[in-house]
This record gives structure tokens, sequence and C-alpha cells, in this order.
């Protein structure tokens, strides 16, 4: 089987916890936070089968990135 536009996803190297949890969107996997998880980046594993590397920011904001 060949794996159509394969991709790279570099870990940060810090990490100390690894934190899974569910939320309506799906599951999210914490690549990194704050200590009490409102600042931070994570992967969610979508309902629908999507993929995406979420951020929140200190200031509010939230970026995403689909994979």
């Amino acid at each position: 089987m060949v794996r159509p536009h394969p991709r790279k996803i570099t870990l940060q190297g810090g990490i100390r916890d690894l934190r899974v949890e569910r939320s309506e969107e799906g599951w999210m996997v914490w690549l990194m936070a704050n200590g009490d998880w409102t600042v931070g980046t994570f992967l969610l594993l979508a309902n629908d089968g999507g993929l995406v590397r979420v951020t929140w920011h200190p200031d509010g904001s939230e970026s995403r990135f689909e994979l």
C-alpha cells in the first residue's frame, strides 16, 4: 500500500506528560501545554476523520493547521 502525501510531524523535545482527552470535536492529543492546559498545542483527531494541529495562544486566539 502506498501512502499518499506523507507528512513528518516534529514533536517538541520536552514532552513530559502525554494527555489525551475527548472533546465535542474529537480526540485531543496534547503535544505541549502550560500547567493548567489553557495554552498549548495538540493534535485534534476530528470526528469526521480529519487531523488538525491546534495551538491555543496566551492572548486567547487559536491557530489551526490541517494535516
